[in-house]
């Protein structure tokens, strides 16, 4: 019979020693050198046939021994775990072991459990949240949008405006030097949405085309190039056009080229209900925001350093891999904000992470949510539509990384948390 002893210590760790019945223990001993006799040539035998003696001279015991324990650990360690409500962090590992013939196997392991979640009230909570309210022009800003996106544009004889398009040629220079890549000819700018240094858009504004004259600017002190950073320059200009937008009427025309809307007053409905429907899902997330942050900071959660440790380097790599996508270097991120702000940073994500990781899995547990077979078939559905694909081959290329199972039971877990806390709590605006 197995028997077990645990002891709890500092840090979330636990130390257990597992005594296994010899019997036992000599049963799993020779399966397995029997195992291992069947898969080796030893001269003079047959496979599979040679002496355990033989054996046991030609791979060593001591080898037979660990795989034998080995194979015993995983069903063993889990009873252990079941009968002790373990709720481990990591991987249990073995320390060391005694294992002679005749004798209980005794495996002595150490393992780490994350921390005791103490849990701040979650239900029947009255909680404040700041209201979102769409603007009470939000319908005609949405029509003058849609008046911009179907708008003309028409070259004018006339000054150009913020809101107008100019085209121009342009040559930089900063102390007589020209600025490397810093002109061109025929190009056009949208006063409105301009992308060029402060100053720039508006030194073209009051001016019409065929004339010559020259902007004044100051490029910006976290300019990306070091030469240019904080400089004075002149910038010669020739405007050729300045264009105008023309605005279509909002008419049933307009209504017709925008969507599937006969009139004017069917497309109002339907930006209207969009608008609504927008501020109902605002409100949705700021109320689960509220409730949420609540419990967060009345939660108490004393994380061990190993644990958080483990996390910023996920993070890290994490936040790694999103620059390199991004085209930035890494390492010079890190040396422009220094090896310890960005440690800090990445520090108090991965606490954040951590715990509101234990709160749900408190909540999940104490409510007895489950993860239904049909929850995960809606997730890999909904994925399937987010990236265009056929739920199938989601699911193909999610059994390629079986890792990515689990994240997506969290990510059910965390959506029925969200609504339980949403139904169980109540709201009021600030």
């Amino acid at each position: 019979m197995t028997k077990h002893t645990i002891e709890r210590q500092e840090g979330n760790l636990v130390k257990i020693d597992i005594t296994v019945d010899a019997k036992v223990a000599n049963e799993a001993y020779l399966r397995t050198l029997k195992r291992i006799a069947q898969n080796i040539n030893i001269a003079g035998f047959r496979r599979g046939k040679a002496p355990n003696n033989v054996v046991e001279k030609y791979v060593g015991v001591e080898r037979i021994k660990i795989e034998a324990m080995e194979n015993l650990f995983p069903q063993e360690f889990a009873r252990v775990a079941q009968e002790e409500n373990l709720d481990l962090a990591t991987q249990p590992t073995i320390e060391n072991y005694e294992f002679e013939a005749g004798k209980d196997l005794t495996i002595h392991v150490r393992a780490e459990v994350k921390p005791e979640v103490k849990l701040a009230p979650y239900k029947d909570v009255e909680v404040e949240y700041e209201e979102f309210k769409n603007e009470p022009d939000a319908l005609e800003k949405e029509l003058q949008m849609l008046q911009e996106r179907f708008a003309t544009l028409e070259v004018v004889d006339k000054k150009a405006t913020d809101k107008d398009l100019v085209v121009f040629d342009f040559e930089g220079s900063v102390d007589g030097e020209l600025i490397e890549h810093g002109a061109g000819k025929n190009y056009t700018l949208d006063l409105a949405h301009s992308n060029f240094i402060p100053g720039f858009a508006e030194g073209l504004v009051g001016h019409g085309a065929g004339e010559e004259f020259v902007i004044d600017v100051k490029f910006p002190e976290n300019y990306h190039e070091p030469k240019l950073k904080g400089a004075d320059a002149k910038f010669k200009i020739n405007l050729h056009e300045v264009k105008e937008r023309k605005l279509p009427e909002l008419n049933d025309e307009l209504a017709k080229k925008a969507g599937k809307f006969e009139t004017l007053d069917a497309l109002k409905e339907d930006i209207q209900k969009y608008l609504e429907d927008a501020a109902n899902f605002e409100n949705e997330k700021r109320k689960s925001d509220a409730i949420f942050n609540k419990i967060y900071n009345d939660t108490q959660i004393d994380i061990q350093d190993s644990m958080i440790e483990r996390e910023v380097e996920a993070v890290r790599e994490e936040t790694k891999q999103n620059a390199i996508r991004q085209g930035q270097d890494w390492q010079k991120i890190v040396d422009a904000e220094g090896q310890e702000s960005v440690h800090e940073k990445l520090r108090e994500e991965a606490v954040k992470r951590i715990k509101n990781s234990l709160i749900i899995e408190k909540i999940t547990k104490d409510e007895n949510i489950k993860i239904e077979q049909s929850d995960m078939l809606s997730q890999i559905q909904e994925l399937a539509r987010m990236y265009g694909a056929n739920a199938t081959t989601v699911f193909e290329e999610m059994k390629k990384n079986p890792s990515s199972f689990g994240l997506l039971s969290q990510q059910i877990a965390t959506r029925k948390v969200n609504d339980l806390l949403l139904s169980a709590n109540k709201f009021k605006t600030k």
